[in-house]
């Protein structure tokens, strides 16, 4: 690759959501019911429920961050899909959206939650370097593999509050 030509932005057309519709239908990683999640996300996002950071590399999309108002805790936001093209990993895209998502709109939220599984240590790695605290592991998805439930706190006031409320709604 010959220099490089990156952005990072929201999506400005449904022609945009339709773009990262179809680079998360292209990435199942084996989760069930997956393809559900993904028609959902697509109506979510055209809502605005939903809200999504696109990587580009050269005005192709590389990399997305899928994110939204949890349904249960409130001032609390959730990541629900985080990845970037195994070509363009190490070039701290997935730090970068990671920011972003926690810094827009941060005076309406006192917490970010996160997700990985416990098969995935490079990305609970990769989140506790940016300053995520593991809360709970749990099978959130598939009974065989349980994930492990992180969250970043930007409260000190509220933080064990959240966090005693997110165990106990995560591991009910």
């Amino acid at each position: 690759m010959k220099g490089f030509n990156f952005q990072f932005r929201h999506p400005d057309s449904v022609s945009d959501i339709h773009r990262v519709i179809d680079f998360l239908a292209k990435q199942p990683l084996g989760y069930p019911k997956y393809c559900a999640w993904v028609q959902r996300t697509e109506a979510e996002l055209q809502t605005g429920y939903k809200q999504v950071i696109m990587a580009l590399s050269d005005n192709h999309l590389v990399g997305d961050l899928v994110y939204q108002k949890h349904k249960q805790l409130p001032r609390v936001r959730e990541i629900k899909n985080l990845r970037v093209h195994p070509e363009l990993r190490r070039r701290d895209f997935a730090h970068f959206m990671l920011r972003q998502a926690e810094e827009h709109e941060r005076q309406k939220f006192d917490a970010l939650l996160i997700d990985s599984r416990t098969d995935n240590p490079s990305m609970i790695e990769f989140l506790t370097f940016c300053g995520y605290t593991p809360i709970a592991q749990t099978p959130l998805y598939d009974s065989n593999c349980p994930d492990v439930v992180m969250i970043k706190s930007f409260n000190a006031r509220t933080e064990k509050g959240i966090i005693y409320n997110a165990k106990k709604i995560i591991l009910s």
